[in-house]
C-alpha cells in the first residue's frame, strides 16, 4: 500500500474549540485540504460515535447505542465496550485482510478493548505498554488533559518507528468537559496537540489525515430526574443516562440523553406524554421512532429515547429538577464537528462516519 492513512477522533472537540486556539497545523490542514462542520451521530456520547467513526455505519449497523446497556430478556446491565457487541467490520479489520498494516491508540482503555479488532499494534495511555513507557515515560493520569499530550506524542513515535498502513487514534474529553473553550487551560490543552500533530505532519510527507470528534461539549445548569418525574404520576421505569460509563469524574454520569425503560409496557405511550410536557425536554421518541430518526438498532435502546435543551442533563438527583454546575454531552447540541481531510477533503463527508467510506479502503 502506498497510501498511509491517519484517522484523529479528539474527544469532545466540538467546533468552538477550534476557534477559541491558535492551531497553525491544523490551520495548515484546512487550508491545504478542507473542513467543514458537519454532524456526529445521536446519542453524541463516546462509544456510539468512535465505532460509528471506525466502521463507517450507524448503530443499526454496528449495534453500540450507548456507553452502558440493560438486556431487558436478561436484566443484565453491562458496559458497551467489548467487542462482542460489534456487528460489523471497523476499517482495521477490513485492512488487515488486505494484507496492510494498523495501528490503534486510545487515551481511554475501554475504547482499546471496543475498537482493537484488526489492530496490529495497540495502545491505550491509560495502560500503556512497557516499549512506550521506555520511550515516553509513565503517562500522567486519565483525568489530566497531559495524556492527550502523552498520547499523541506516542502516535508520532507509532508513525515513525512502525510505519503503520493505517492508523486510529482517539483522545479522552477530560479538558472539555472541565475547562470552557476560551479557558486559558483548554486552549493550552488544544495548542500542545497542534504542536505535536505540525511535527507528524512534516516527519510524514505523503501521510493522509483525518481528523474529526465523537461530540461536542454544552454548560449544563439543570439537572433532570426523570424516574422520579414518572413515578410522581405512578409509572416504575427505570431511566438510564446513555453516557454512563466507569470514567464518572468527567461528567458524573450526567448527560443530555437517556433511555426509558417502562416497567409496564402498557404505560410506554402515557410515559412519553408525560416527559414531553416536562420543561427541559426537547425530545421524546419511542423504540420505533428513535430507530428510523436516528439509525439505532431497536432492540439495544430503551422503550422511549429522551433529549434535553442544551443546558440540561438527565441523572438521579435528590429532587425532580435541581441546578447543577457541568460541562456534559449526549443531546442533539452536541452534534456538530468538525471533519478535516489532508490533502484532500472528499465532498461527501457530512457526518464524521463518512471518514471511513470516503477512504475507499
Amino acid at each position: 500500500m502506498e497510501r498511509k492513512v491517519l484517522v484523529i477522533c479528539i474527544d469532545g472537540f466540538g467546533p468552538e474549540y477550534l476557534e477559541c486556539s491558535p492551531t497553525p497545523a491544523i490551520d495548515f490542514l484546512i487550508e491545504s485540504g478542507g473542513m467543514v462542520t458537519g454532524s456526529a451521530v445521536v446519542p453524541t456520547v463516546t462509544n456510539v460515535n468512535n465505532v460509528s467513526i471506525i466502521t463507517g455505519e450507524l448503530p443499526n449497523r454496528h449495534g453500540i447505542t450507548s456507553n452502558y446497556w440493560i438486556d431487558r430478556d436478561t436484566g443484565k446491565e453491562v458496559y458497551m465496550e467489548s467487542p462482542e457487541f460489534l456487528c460489523c467490520e471497523t476499517i482495521l479489520e477490513r485492512a488487515k485482510k488486505r494484507g496492510l498494516s494498523t495501528a490503534l491508540l486510545t487515551s481511554k482503555r475501554k475504547l482499546l478493548g471496543l475498537l482493537d479488532a484488526g489492530a496490529g499494534y495497540r495502545l491505550s495511555a491509560e495502560q500503556p505498554d512497557s516499549y512506550m513507557l521506555s520511550m515516553l515515560g509513565s503517562a500522567p493520569d486519565i483525568y489530566s488533559p497531559a495524556i492527550n499530550e502523552w498520547l499523541f506524542r506516542a502516535l508520532r513515535l507509532v508513525l515513525s518507528v512502525k510505519k503503520p498502513d493505517l492508523t486510529y487514534c482517539s483522545t479522552t474529553d477530560g479538558a472539555m468537559h472541565r475547562y470552557a473553550p476560551e479557558d486559558e487551560r483548554s486552549v493550552e490543552h488544544i495548542s500542545a496537540l497542534d504542536r505535536i500533530l505540525g511535527i507528524i505532519v512534516e516527519e510524514n510527507p505523503g501521510l493522509e489525515i483525518y481528523i474529526t470528534a465523537d461530540h461536542g461539549m454544552s454548560s449544563k445548569t439543570r439537572g433532570i430526574d426523570l424516574e422520579k418525574v414518572l413515578k410522581e404520576r405512578g409509572i416504575e421505569a427505570r431511566c438510564l443516562p446513555v453516557i454512563k460509563d466507569r470514567y464518572v469524574v468527567h461528567h458524573q454520569n450526567l448527560g443530555g440523553a437517556s433511555y426509558i425503560f417502562v416497567d409496564n409496557q402498557e404505560e410506554v405511550m402515557e410515559a412519553a406524554g408525560i416527559l414531553r410536557e416536562v420543561e427541559g425536554v426537547e425530545l421524546v421518541c419511542t423504540k420505533s421512532e428513535a430507530s428510523k430518526m436516528f439509525g439505532l438498532m431497536s432492540r439495544r435502546i430503551g422503550d422511549l429515547l429522551v433529549l434535553g435543551e442544551k443546558d440540561v442533563v438527565f441523572g438521579d438527583f435528590d429532587s425532580v429538577d435541581e441546578e447543577i454546575h457541568v460541562r456534559s454531552h449526549g443531546s442533539l447540541h452536541e452534534r456538530k464537528i468538525p471533519i478535516i481531510g489532508y490533502p484532500q477533503l472528499p465532498a461527501e463527508c457530512r457526518m464524521n462516519l463518512d471518514i471511513v467510506a470516503s477512504m475507499g479502503l
